[in-house]
């Protein structure tokens, strides 16, 4: 957000990260740290919008003068991601989504789209005249 609002000055993308936030929030526990966490953090991220809204909404959250907090800092470590979904496609058509490991790398990639059962249904025996690999998100076989 950060990044948003300063150097690309997308403010739409913004609020949209923060509304993404609130969702996950609403899923969360009440007990849960995280998500006390995750509204004190929502709460300082619209505070460039609604600074008196945010200034109640932080003191119900038993703290005092949001305006004096240092603005959020995002732990890069936190946004690695150990897997990802992998789109399969034949022919350009999705026909499979499946989670991987992020750490594999294209033949293995490859492979597992091959071994999917639905996959091998559209793939029928034909020749794959070619195999289009985009790291992290798909995997196109053109038969």
């Amino acid at each position: 957000m950060t990044d948003d609002l300063g150097r690309r000055q997308s403010f739409h993308t913004a609020i949209a990260a923060v509304i993404e936030l609130l969702n996950e929030l609403s899923r969360a526990g009440a007990d849960d740290p995280a998500a006390r966490f995750a509204a004190e953090t929502a709460v300082s991220l619209i505070n460039p919008w609604a600074p008196h809204l945010t200034e109640e909404l932080w003191q119900r959250l038993g703290r005092e003068r949001l305006w004096e907090e240092p603005w959020p800092v995002a732990d890069l470590s936190q946004l690695v991601e150990d897997s990802f979904e992998l789109v399969v496609q034949v022919n350009g058509k999705v026909r499979d989504r499946f989670e991987v490991d992020a750490g594999l790398g294209e033949d293995e990639l490859v492979e597992r789209a091959k071994a999917s059962e639905r996959v091998r249904t559209h793939l029928d025996g034909g020749e794959i005249r070619k195999t289009i690999v985009v790291p992290r998100k798909l995997v196109n076989f053109v038969v």
